[in-house]
């Protein structure tokens, strides 16, 4: 029984520990959404494309967080936490399964507000989008009439001209 109740301290911990670090990365994983879109509105594709690759980078560190944090989450803390039989433990324990549900709280807040940013940065990089795809219409458009006026004419025959006598 006692070792049960370590164990399952020890299970606490290490969410909370796991939700911290996500915690830290959903935030990094904010600025960066914050950057990107920065980045469309100056319409630098340079550094809208290092953000894209930082952010990556950043999902798969959470990626695994999340699979190291289910492995242990899923089960009996899961049921505890959704049923809130949690608030019948002790206090130690009680203590723990609270601000594990806090840090889930927090990180479920940062993924809001990414998921709002990242909507807008959608939108905004379809308009970026269209104004590119117009510009080069109008570059294409520009080089057909070019080289319309400019076009070499290949003469390889000599030109005879009739006269009249």
């Amino acid at each position: 029984m006692i070792e049960e109740k370590r164990e399952l301290r020890d299970e606490l911990n290490r969410l909370i520990a796991i939700t911290a670090h996500k915690k830290q990365r959903l935030q990094a994983l904010h600025n960066m959404t914050k950057m990107q879109s920065s980045a469309i509105e100056q319409g630098d594709i340079d550094l809208l494309t290092g953000c894209i690759r930082e952010k990556q980078r950043h999902i798969d560190a959470i990626d695994k967080l999340d699979q190291e944090f289910c492995s242990i989450y899923d089960g009996d803390i899961k049921n505890e936490l959704a049923s809130g039989l949690f608030k019948e433990r002790k206090s130690e324990e009680k203590e723990l399964f609270e601000k594990l549900q806090d840090e889930i709280s927090c990180v479920q807040e940062i993924i809001k507000k990414i998921y709002h940013i990242e909507k807008q940065n959608s939108q905004k990089a379809k308009e970026l989008m269209n104004d590119i795809k117009q510009k080069i219409r109008h570059i294409q458009t520009g080089k057909k009439g070019y080289n319309a006026y400019n076009k070499q004419y290949s003469i390889s025959d000599g030109i005879y001209i009739d006269q009249k006598k």
